[in-house]
């Protein structure tokens, strides 16, 4: 669950990233800058994602083998 709430923040953080660049380096190609933090966001909360499910899928196959 850490995981996912650190996954949460980093998107976020991304989120604000896009506004400060924006700002600090108007010159630069905010479409270019907006993709590539997407990208990465997607990316980071994919894998958190993914991390989780394969987590609880362990715990459930644990669980199952120490019933029986």
């Amino acid at each position: 669950m850490i995981d996912l709430l650190l996954t949460i923040s980093f998107s976020v953080f991304g989120m604000l990233l896009i506004f400060g660049l924006g700002f600090v380096f108007p010159t630069i190609n905010p479409y270019v800058v907006i993709k590539w933090i997407i990208i990465v966001s997607g990316a980071v909360f994919a894998y958190a994602v993914l991390a989780y499910l394969i987590g609880m899928l362990t715990l459930v196959k644990k669980d199952k083998k120490a019933k029986k």
